[in-house]
């Protein structure tokens, strides 16, 4: 069986941008999910620059370590740190950070509330969060055979990491019930290439192409809008419109997309009046009476000429000391006048 693997040509490498709409995030984490595929497809070949172990220094003493003792998975030297062993540190091999999109971590958040404030329900959230962190305590186990959390802590957060007596946890890591602590005492020295993974770049490919193959149409719609939301508005205000909006961004919001749409509508509405009145126009000066030119071209709109008009109206306004005095008279196939006296009484 053969594998082709085509990015997404036009889509902003990385991870998921949450400031983009939920189809762009859906195509970078489907691109994601590719870029992986072809980094194991590499590895697999031997085609890998990148060595599983590291090889020992001369001084070492790499002869003198048991096999179950020695290092695996190191990355480099941290600079001139030291285990409190006094043994030099080494930065592991990690795993990448797991990728999502805005919905799946809207998922995440609603999975975090419905589990409730009991200590069972706190502590299966301490471990969905510190997931990533386990991992990277057994590779730094594996890179650094014999550290100490204190160890870890100077490489992974140096801030509460203290230097004496070569080296201690900070006041925040010695609070009681540190899930930090707990992820230590159960963590393996297991190298990020024999771990379970955190992306599992198959999986969350079938999720995205199911997401998007078990769309309906208004759903297609709803992930569509914001794309052309975002050329209508650039459209528009290219043919004139005033780019005063701020909702017109692309942001995946129903409630923003009915406030966009309605200001979309209005920008193209005054840009399409903007284009009949040059047409019709041309050149004459806005404000003044349009010259002989400029009533031919208003006539030919219209028609070439105006129709022969089938009734004239006339209006008679007089206002004197008692007050107004109208008189309206209709000229077609008939007449008809209107009046509108008014008369000063005066009641004894």
């Amino acid at each position: 069986m053969i594998e082709i693997f085509i990015s997404f040509y036009r889509v902003i490498d990385g991870a998921p941008n949450a400031r983009t709409c939920l189809l762009h995030q859906k195509l970078q984490l489907l691109n994601c999910c590719i870029k992986r595929a072809q980094e194991g497809d590499v590895n697999a070949n031997g085609n890998s620059s990148e060595e599983e172990f590291f090889d020992c220094s001369e001084g070492e003493g790499a002869e003198d370590q048991l096999p179950w003792d020695r290092p695996v998975g190191r990355l480099n030297r941290l600079e001139n740190a030291t285990l409190k062993s006094g043994v030099p540190l080494y930065v592991p091999r990690t795993q990448d950070p797991a990728p999502k999109t805005e919905d799946q971590l809207e998922e995440d958040a609603e999975l975090m509330v419905r589990m409730g404030d009991n200590a069972k329900a706190s502590e299966l959230r301490a471990k969905m969060m510190s997931a990533s962190l386990l991992s990277d305590m057994e590779a730094f186990k594996a890179a650094n055979p014999g550290a100490e959390l204190c160890d870890f802590v100077r490489w992974y957060s140096p801030r509460d990491w203290k230097p004496d007596d070569g080296g201690s946890l900070g006041d925040r890591m010695l609070l009681p019930g540190n899930p930090w602590v707990e992820a230590w005492t159960v963590a393996r020295p297991v190298p990020a290439a024999r771990q379970r993974r955190l992306f599992d770049e198959a999986r969350e490919a079938e999720q995205v192409l199911h997401f998007l193959k078990s769309r309906t149409v208004g759903g297609v719609a709803e992930l569509l809008l914001p794309a052309l939301l975002r050329a209508g508005a650039n459209k528009a205000i290219s043919e004139g419109a005033p780019a005063t909006s701020s909702s017109i961004g692309g942001v995946d919001k129903r409630r923003t997309f009915e406030i966009a749409a309605r200001e979309l509508y209005e920008a193209e509405k005054e840009a399409c009046r903007a284009i009949c009145v040059r047409k019709v126009l041309g050149n004459s000066a806005e404000g003044q009476p349009l010259d002989v030119a400029g009533r031919s071209r208003v006539l030919n709109a219209m028609g070439a000429g105006l129709p022969a008009p089938t009734r004239r109206e006339f209006t008679l306004r007089v206002k004197d000391d008692v007050g107004p005095q109208i008189m309206r008279a209709a000229l077609g196939s008939d007449m008809t006048i209107i009046g509108a006296f008014t008369e000063r009484i005066v009641c004894l």
